[in-house]
């Protein structure tokens, strides 16, 4: 009898050992999980944010352009088909890869408008037409493209900057996405689209990069 109990009682502690390294175990499991979601969550919000200010800083400069426009278009002899093309569809394009290459090619067309007014007002200078008047009316709205020029290179600055910050959180992000307890969460946590112009060989847009090589000074 005496050695029945006594295996009886040494099966109890065992059970109540196992049942409190179960009920550990469980815990730190509940635990992980709820980091784990935590942690989630915040970096969805970060992604959400960077998105968010990456929009401004786009709508900011897609604003700005009408007044280029008007301006280059006081210059005689401008065609200015490109850079109302290229504004056009930057408005129009959805935030991901075409959209990256829709402002890539917007930024283009702002440089490249930037180049042609010197041009014309230098021929007027050096011709018959450049007369004091119309010289300084020329030089007025040579010096005004040049400063809207100005604050759109900073608005292009802006968003390359806050393309980058939000790529980097998008690839954390989705990274985090991948492990193995953040898999329970997928249905909940969304991915987030990357926004660069480089795309996979399958035509989808890449998570890694900045906004596009072209975009970076």
């Amino acid at each position: 009898m005496c050695a029945a109990e006594r295996a009886r009682g040494v099966g109890v502690v065992w059970f109540i050992v196992g049942g409190c390294v179960l009920a550990a175990l469980v815990i730190v499991l509940v635990i992980l999980t709820v980091l784990r979601f935590n942690q989630l969550s915040m970096a969805r919000s970060v992604c959400d944010e960077a998105k968010r200010q990456l929009i401004g800083e786009i709508r900011a400069r897609h604003a700005l352009v009408p007044s280029y426009i008007g301006t280059l278009g006081q210059s005689p002899g401008q065609d200015l088909s490109r850079l109302e093309l290229a504004l056009a569809s930057a408005e129009r394009a959805s935030f991901d890869h075409r959209g990256a290459a829709a402002e890539n090619a917007l930024t283009a067309a702002i440089d490249d408008a930037a180049l042609i007014p010197t041009a014309v007002t230098e021929r007027a200078l050096t011709s018959d037409f450049a007369r004091s008047q119309q010289a300084a009316v020329n030089e007025e709205i040579d010096t005004t493209i040049q400063l809207l020029h100005g604050q759109l290179q900073v608005l292009t600055e802006r968003i390359i900057a806050g393309a980058r910050f939000y790529n980097t959180n998008v690839e954390r992000y989705h990274r985090q996405r991948n492990r193995p307890i953040s898999r329970l969460f997928k249905k909940v946590f969304k991915s987030r689209v990357p926004f660069t112009e480089a795309v996979h060989d399958d035509g989808g847009p890449a998570v890694e990069g900045p906004a596009s090589a072209r975009m970076t000074p």
